[in-house]
């Protein structure tokens, strides 16, 4: 990691930079990134949870009674991924209807993915960073202090921003979550969406089918993604796999 990078890393120490991270979606999206040769971060604004996106949502009574938002709340995009490997839950919860796939990169590679695609202005848009889990009493708190909203959200330029999408109630702790994010300074993205340039086998390290899926649909997307180039692994996930038990009397 270049140290100009290390400002953009937030709450991930150096040891933690090659460790694998990972992101389960559905086989439609995967198979638009491999061909399109593009990673798409969305809009906090279509997160669910109220307790997220704390900037956004944060109204600001002046002393004249007038109530203002922080002006640029609305210019960033975010992609979810996860430590955890796999868990029944996560297939479940992330790609009920079994038509999924697990991502698998490190924390660098991703962030480096977007990093390189910024250019001049990648030191004041890109970041990523590890989730802190607090408690609903714990966030009410801190947002009733006046000083510390000011010090750590509004006043403290981009870093302010992108750390207000990386609080999230201890309830959603199983997600083990870290964030990619970009400030769009510029003003790229459309329809809550911002795509960026990645080549997939180089960031991408393995793509793993859901446990449900059919072996035959697996096999035609595998053969779909080789068409496409992607050089990486192609697995599908043994979780369900019923083990050989064989009793010898």
């Amino acid at each position: 990691m270049k140290s100009r990078d290390k400002e953009n890393i937030i709450g991930i120490s150096v040891k933690e930079l090659d460790t694998p991270i990972y992101r389960f979606t559905t086989v439609e999206r995967i198979l638009q990134l491999i061909a399109d040769h593009k990673n798409t971060l969305v809009s906090p604004r279509k997160w669910e949870d109220p307790f997220e996106n704390l900037l956004a949502r944060l109204t600001i009574r002046q002393s004249n009674g007038e109530k203002i938002q922080h002006p640029h709340r609305n210019l960033v995009y975010a992609q979810c991924w996860t430590f955890t490997e796999e868990t029944d839950a996560t297939w479940r919860i992330y790609v009920p209807n079994a038509n999924g796939v697990r991502l698998k990169t490190t924390v660098h590679k991703l962030h480096q993915s977007l990093y390189e695609s910024q250019g001049a202005h990648a030191k004041l848009s890109c970041y990523i960073g590890k989730v802190d889990y607090k408690t609903e009493e714990q966030l009410a708190a801190l947002l009733s202090q006046p000083t510390w909203v000011f010090s750590q959200l509004i006043d403290s330029g981009p870093l302010g921003r992108v750390e207000s999408l990386l609080f999230k109630r201890t309830a959603f702790m199983h997600e083990n979550e870290i964030r990619l994010i970009f400030l769009d300074n510029l003003i790229r993205g459309e329809n809550d969406l911002y795509h960026y340039e990645l080549a997939p086998s180089d960031v991408i390290t393995d793509i793993t089918f859901d446990p449900r899926m059919d072996d035959a649909l697996y096999e035609t997307y595998s053969s779909i993604l080789r068409k496409f180039d992607y050089s990486g692994k192609i697995g599908k996930s043994s979780l369900y796999r019923i083990p050989f038990m064989e009793v010898s009397v």
